[in-house]
């Protein structure tokens, strides 16, 4: 087989199976009568700053996450790159990825490195990869990023682009009545020193419609934990 064949033939073989994957954790929502993500009119307030040095920072502050604590956010954290065999109902369901269960539609993959197994737990100073589409198909992200903090009050980690950062996410979150609060903020660019020049092609590679593709995504997934954490956590703790 030629080698743009065989190519072909991995790409279609890889598509495939992440098709397999979200099909499977979309049922499993189905099932359990959860698949309708919250609308982005569910955020309590929403913002986009462009600053006059070209950094652009994204701040959501989301509705309460019915049913979750603290505690249970962090482990969520710590076990994203996880599996269940979580099917709706019961566990008795074949395998599928916490990730794909966060947004069936949106997420490809979360790798911890240096061991990119099932069972790799995220914490303070990992260094992972994300993969996912915003809404799908419009923009597919890969980012290397490394925790700074992870605890029952805060998940944060820089985003590195050739070993520079070029942005950092963080989540706030805390006890609420009926649940958890969770604020979340996205800043791309620099805002000192000789790298900062560089925000005048932030746009090529972080625009504003990336922003409001990333909100909708981001409410999307937020809002789909009071749906999962519960169930996966609870399962969990009986082991």
């Amino acid at each position: 087989m030629p080698i743009d064949g065989a190519v072909r033939q991995t790409a279609g073989s890889e598509l495939s199976a992440l098709r397999h994957d979200r099909l499977q954790a979309r049922e499993a929502l189905e099932r359990a009568g959860t698949l309708a993500f919250k609308p982005v009119s569910s955020a309590k307030w929403v913002d986009v700053e462009f600053t006059r040095s070209g950094l652009i920072r994204v701040r959501i502050e989301h509705d309460t996450i019915a049913g979750v604590t603290p505690e249970m956010m962090r482990w969520w954290f710590e076990n994203l790159a996880g599996t269940t065999t979580w099917n709706g109902v019961d566990f008795t369901g074949p395998e599928v990825s916490h990730y794909h269960l966060w947004h069936h539609r949106d997420h490809i993959a979360v790798t911890p490195a240096p061991v990119a197994t099932p069972a790799a737990k995220i914490g303070t100073d990992t260094t992972f990869t994300i993969d996912e589409q915003f809404n799908d198909y419009r923009e597919r992200i890969h980012a290397t990023v490394t925790t700074t903090r992870l605890d029952e009050e805060e998940f944060t980690f820089d985003i590195h682009k050739a070993g520079v950062r070029v942005g950092r996410i963080v989540h706030l979150y805390g006890p609420t009545t009926g649940g958890l609060r969770f604020y979340a903020e996205t800043t791309i660019g620099f805002e000192s020193g000789p790298w900062r020049a560089v925000n005048a092609v932030r746009p090529l590679f972080y625009s504003a419609r990336t922003a409001d593709h990333w909100i909708r995504h981001n409410i999307e997934e937020t809002g789909r934990s009071e749906d999962v954490i519960p169930h996966m956590y609870a399962r969990a703790m009986d082991n």
